[in-house]
């Protein structure tokens, strides 16, 4: 064992949130909150905007502020170069048909963002692309999610696996109830043969806490519990604990919308960061952010794929009414 090594026995903290974790991967009451529906999966719940109280000039500002064009992209996805590839895509819950028939290309390093009405069936799709979507026990799927032309619904995929290479960022933060660097570490020590020492995991923490803008904040209290942490900073500390684990794919469901204007700022800027490095699909309502932040987009309606392509032809002359009705404001 190293002399200099502080790591302590595996306790009751640490074994609670590798329960967390599973369960919230595979507990169907959880997908369910964390999907928004309520307790019923034929239910489709309309998730509120968050209300800052309070919310003064300085904040009217860096809300302003946001509504500016992006920087320049240092990376733009190559649309021939898929990273994932659904086709003919149907999620039934019950007698209740949530997507009918989705065909819809993810470049890879690019940022997709899904947008649509509530109801539209946006998480369901995103779901379904590391598989969530069928803990549902009236979950039916039929259609392809090709992950490097290799069907994820195939009779051999190993969840586990699928799951790691497909990462998951939810709405709400669920940091575990544990330091920040276990939070971060917890991944990596998945991953191993054998449990892993404090210090050579150091470099590996240390590295996703940087790609998700959060090390210099933290770098002098890795000890400090995740749970005092602001809710920003939450969310960017399950940004890291999922890009510890090094996936291939970042999905991002609504991450920004339970944050102040500033946080959202800095998520933003990370999205596009990693931009190139993975592949990111987010959900979001927000149009004004999708704007910001995406190379590619696609409107959903009804649970149908009314259009998708690069995100300024979707945004500035879509082809389809419907389409332009939805970014102007019209219904939504």
């Amino acid at each position: 064992m190293d002399s200099n090594d502080n790591t302590p026995p595996v306790d009751a903290a640490y074994e609670k949130a590798q329960a967390q974790e599973w369960r919230h991967a595979l507990d169907a009451t959880s997908d369910h909150r964390a999907a928004g529906i309520a307790s019923d999966p034929t239910e489709i719940a309309v998730v509120a905007e968050p209300v800052l109280a309070g919310v003064g000039a300085a904040a009217v500002a860096v809300t302003a502020d946001l509504d500016a064009p992006p920087p320049p992209r240092q990376h733009i996805a190559d649309p021939r170069d898929l990273a994932i590839a659904i086709r003919g895509l149907r999620v039934s819950y019950g007698s209740s048909e949530i997507l009918h028939g989705v065909d819809l290309d993810a470049p890879r390093g690019g940022v997709l963002a899904l947008v649509g009405p509530s109801g539209c069936g946006k998480t369901t799709l995103l779901r379904s692309l590391n598989r969530l979507t069928e803990l549902a026990p009236t979950a039916k799927i039929d259609g392809k999610v090709l992950l490097d032309s290799d069907d994820i619904y195939g009779p051999k995929v190993d969840l586990n696996l699928l799951r790691r290479r497909v990462g998951m960022v939810f709405q709400q933060p669920n940091p575990f109830p544990m330091s920040i660097f276990d939070n971060v570490a917890f991944a990596i020590r998945e991953q191993a043969h054998r449990r892993p020492t404090r210090t050579s995991l150091m470099p590996q923490v240390e590295h996703a806490l940087e790609r998700a803008g959060l090390w210099h904040e933290v770098k002098d209290d890795l000890n400090r519990s995740a749970l005092s942490m602001s809710g920003g900073q939450q969310q960017r500390l399950c940004i890291a604990r999922t890009l510890a684990a090094d996936p291939e794919v970042l999905l991002m469901d609504e991450p920004c919308s339970a944050l102040d204007p500033r946080s959202t700022a800095r998520i933003e800027e990370l999205i596009v960061q990693l931009a190139g490095s993975l592949t990111v699909v987010i959900v979001t309502h927000n149009l004004a952010q999708a704007r910001r932040i995406a190379d590619y987009a696609a409107f959903l309606l009804n649970g149908d794929l009314i259009e998708q392509g690069p995100a300024e032809q979707i945004f500035e002359t879509p082809r389809e009414q419907s389409t332009r009705d939805f970014v102007a404001g019209i219904f939504g």
